[in-house]
Order: structure tokens, then sequence, then C-alpha cells
């Protein structure tokens, strides 16, 4: 294995690697340390300063990001899918790490509380999921997470269970076994996954929920040990549902500009926002029959969102779109793009982070 290094590209960055693929606005942040026998980095993956990361194939594909102070330790595979972004401090140690295309996941992701160097330690997360702060998942076996998933703040997945003092020999149970949570599942805050549970897709959660058994699709659970409450039965706005939705979204957000210090003003069918240092947006909202359309614009160009099903974002985000974006995401209006959306800092928080 060589450094390379010394080609000047990521300065303060010990980069030990044998083969490499490095796309162009790729950024490494001082202090980081990569070892890869392959690595690959897409057009514009960004690793944050002071990380370390270890694999055997390492690919971080186009806009994928690892935040500051990443610890990922993965012995074969490990890759982040366009767009995602693993937040800072993440900390893992497992075989391999497959993260899809879109997805998010938060501060403190713990991937360990084990023996996560095993043969079967593998974690796959799908495309477009959220995963907040302070999850914990316990891979000894494989856990596999679907694609649309939201996991909550402190849930714990488990893949073995077992205490010294309650030993096989005098009758007691270990159990060592993956977990499966399917697509568009929603695992309330401090929900517990035990082993060899299956989450069925489209099923819910509830809030400190304790899984010690698979879960049929589209239910509600709650309950330790959890139980099923009650099938889930939506129905989809309508053309008229959609509409009013959207201009409630809209109307919202205007209303968090003006909190962010932004100046929002009516002008006829538009609203003109500014930020007091020279950008300057104007926002319209439409629609006819089936079809929303939100589009922001500034001197740069527009980009439009669109409402209609399947959620489309046309031309290119500026901050501005980025923090419709963002709004959107929190309001369930997963609009895809090739890079994850944060929105703009509130004026009376950035003065004192400046």
């Amino acid at each position: 294995m060589k450094t390379v290094a010394e080609d000047g590209r990521f300065p303060g960055v010990d980069l030990r690697v044998g083969r490499s693929r490095i796309g162009v606005g790729v950024e490494i942040g001082r202090g980081s340390v990569i070892v890869a026998d392959e690595l690959v980095l897409g057009d514009g993956a960004r690793v944050g300063a002071g990380c370390d990361l270890r694999s055997a194939h390492l690919e971080l594909a186009a806009a994928a990001q690892v935040a500051e102070r990443g610890r990922l330790l993965v012995a074969d595979r490990l890759r982040v899918g366009a767009g995602s972004r693993l937040d800072t401090d993440a900390s893992v140690v497992c075989r391999s790490l497959d993260v899809g295309a879109g997805s998010y996941i938060g501060q403190r992701w713990q991937v360990g509380a084990g023996a996560t160097m095993e043969e079967h330690s593998t974690v796959t997360v799908g495309d477009n999921c959220q995963i907040a702060p302070d999850v914990v998942f316990n891979a000894t076996e494989p856990v596999v997470i679907g694609s649309g998933v939201g996991i909550s703040a402190h849930v714990a997945v488990f893949t073995h269970g077992y205490h010294s003092g309650h030993a096989v020999r005098d009758g007691h149970a270990a159990a060592f076994a993956g977990v499966v949570v399917r697509d568009g599942v929603w695992l309330g805050f401090r929900a517990t996954l035990l082993p060899g549970v299956e989450v069925g897709e489209g099923t819910v959660v509830a809030a400190t929920a304790t899984v010690t058994r698979s879960l049929p699709p589209g239910v509600l659970a709650a309950g330790v040990p959890a139980t099923v409450r009650r099938a889930l039965t939506p129905q989809p706005l309508d053309d008229t549902g959609r509409r009013r939705a959207v201009d409630a979204l809209v109307e919202s957000w205007l209303r968090r500009l003006a909190f962010k210090g932004l100046d929002v003003r009516r002008a006829g069918p538009v609203w003109e926002v500014s930020d007091g240092s020279g950008g300057a947006w104007r926002v319209r909202s439409a629609g006819s029959a089936g079809r929303c359309e939100v589009t922001v614009g500034s001197g740069r160009g527009e980009a439009v969102f669109v409402f209609a099903e399947p959620l489309a974002v046309q031309g290119e985000l500026d901050v501005l779109g980025h923090d419709l974006r963002d709004f959107c995401r929190r309001a369930t209006w997963m609009f895809p793009y090739r890079t994850n959306s944060t929105g703009v800092v509130p004026e009376r928080f950035a003065r004192l982070l400046g």
C-alpha cells in the first residue's frame, strides 16, 4: 500500500491507498486519514476534517459526504451512495456497509456495541432514508434497512443478546439473528428492535416500543412488547387537498424565512425575499388540476418544485432553494436531488457563530 498524499491535492491528509479514482471537486478535510486498497471518490464527494476511514474498498459516490470526525472501520466494502450524508461523529465498525442514494444519517450514528468484526456483520441502508441522531445498530448479524425508512432519535437495533450470568448450559437462551426493516417504515423515538425481527413495509412503530416479534406490513404497533394496535389506512390527497396542503406549506416556509432574518414581502402573485446582503429572490406558487408548482427564482435562474407525483425539482438549487427543500423534507415532501439540503441558519444564531 502506498501513500499518495504527495500530489498536493489534499494537504494535511494521510492518504494510504493502492488504487484510486478521484473525481473533480472532491474535498478532504485536514487531519483526516483514509486507508484503502481501492478508493473511489465521485465528483463533489466530501470528507470532513478529522475523519478516519478504512476499508478494503472505500467508495463515496458523487456528492456523498462523511462529515467531521467520522470513524469508519469497514473491513471489506464501505459505500455511501450519491448525495447521501453521514453527519458528524459517526462511529462504525462492521464487515461491510452500503448506504443508498439520497439518505441522511444523523450525528453520532453508532454501528458496533458488540462483536462487529465478525463474518455476518453487514449493514445495508436503502435510498432516501432519514435517520436521526444517536441511533445504535448492534450489527453482529446483518441489519437491513429498506428505502424511504424514517428512524427517530435514540432508536436501538440489536442482533444479538445474551448475558454470561445466564448460561445456555443452565437452560437460558442466547439470541443471534439479523434484523430487517422494510421500505417505508417509521421507527419512533427510543424504539428498540430485538434479534430476528422483521418490520413489514409501511409499518409505524410507536415511541419507546420494544419489538420482540416480527410485525406485518401497514400497521401501527406500540407497547412493550410491541403489539399491533390497528391497521393503517391512509387516503391520498385529491387535487384540491394537495393544492391546499402546498399553499399551507409555502405560507409556513415564508414565515420561517422571516424568523430567520430575511425580508419577505408580498407583491401581487409573488413574494419577494431578500437577505440584506445582496441576495434577492422571487417565490411564486401556481397550480392546475393535478399539478402544483412552486418556483424560487433569483438573478442566477429559477428552480421549480413540482408537487405532482413523482415529486421533482427542475433546475439548480441555490441557498434559498435548498432551504425550501429542507423545509419540505421535514414536512414529509421528499424531493429528490443529487445532494442533501440544509436550511439557512437564522440570523440570531448566525451572528453568534460568525
